[in-house]
């Protein structure tokens, strides 16, 4: 009888599975309870980073079913798992999660999703987070004055390059942005979550009267911005719920209408292009999150990951047998 592993944080891998970010989960685990199926937790192999994509040995070759929490690793077996950008949705892929989920390897059609049902999701999403300010991660409550029209820059810190994702560091790209930008102001976002204080400590030694760094909150930046820059972080997908066009310089699994830079010199070609975009974005965001993410509370929920399960080689039947 096969059984379902999760490989998760250390200090998550116990059996509460507290906290938001634990949640589908959660989920599995009384999937599994209430079917028989016997469930282990363990702390995710540290040797295994955001860089892995073939694990170092056969260790998931057990005949169990393995999902992997925030990673990309690829083997029989394997599904990998985490929140898709936004809270409520989730992705399980065996290819990885994130920049590298299978989702960048789908075509995007948007006369396969209906405008009508797109805009119905864009109006629930914009309900939920930009009328209420909200973003993945805590923002600043008090309104803040934004340039206009600026080309906004969201700085990400190493972890992309880290994970293979991007050969591109923060300050390389807002040189290439700066260097193509023209007379628009530029305003520059550090990460919430990342202290990196040698890059912010170079930005504030420009002399570029065209630059600002802001705390602002995200949707300040996105409502008076003319385009989203990142390496490949969430806020291209908030932009988007502004109908603002992003430009990314790394892999994305969200790239299909966003401006791609391959080399700094692209840079003035691709801000045009994205410029020049004006509709699409709710039958994108609907396509990718409605499409092809778990999402929680959704009545299908269940199904859906019995579908994923399945399609790993890992039929209910095998887990019950």
């Amino acid at each position: 009888m096969a059984s379902i592993i999760l490989h998760l944080p250390e200090d998550s891998a116990t059996g509460a599975l507290a906290g938001r970010h634990m949640r589908l989960y959660r989920v599995i685990r009384d999937m599994a309870q209430a079917e028989g199926i016997a469930l282990d937790i363990r702390p995710r192999a540290r040797d295994l980073t955001p860089a892995t994509r073939t694990p170092p040995d056969d260790r998931f070759a057990d005949g169990n079913l393995h999902i992997i929490d925030d990673r990309s690793v690829q083997a029989p077996g394997v599904l990998n798992c985490a929140v898709a950008y936004f809270w409520e949705f989730w992705q399980l892929d065996p290819k990885g999660t994130k920049a590298f989920s299978g989702i960048g390897d789908l075509p995007f059609d948007p006369t396969l999703m209906p405008f009508a049902r797109a805009e119905r999701f864009m109006a629930g999403q914009r309900a939920r987070l930009v009328d209420k300010r909200k973003s993945k991660y805590g923002q600043k409550a008090e309104s803040t004055l934004v340039p206009k029209d600026a080309l906004a820059v969201f700085l990400q810190g190493d972890f992309p390059r880290r994970q293979g994702a991007t050969r591109f560091d923060d300050l390389a790209m807002l040189a290439a942005v700066r260097a193509h930008a023209g007379n628009r102001p530029i305003v520059v976002k550090p990460h919430p979550l990342v202290n990196d204080p040698f890059t912010l400590a170079e930005i504030r030694t420009l002399r570029d009267d065209r630059l600002t760094v802001t705390d602002a909150n995200v949707h300040d930046i996105l409502a008076a911005c003319a385009v989203t820059v990142s390496i490949n972080s969430t806020v291209a997908l908030e932009g988007y719920l502004h109908r603002k066009p992003a430009i990314l310089f790394g892999q994305a699994d969200f790239h299909h209408i966003a401006g791609r830079i391959r080399e700094p010199e692209d840079f003035e070609a691709v801000l045009v292009a994205a410029l020049n975009r004006k509709r699409g974005y709710a039958q994108y965001l609907a396509w990718y999150f409605l499409r092809h993410c778990l999402r929680l509370g959704s009545p299908g929920l269940e199904v859906a990951i019995w579908a994923r399960f399945a399609a790993a080689g890992f039929p209910k039947e095998r887990l019950k047998a």
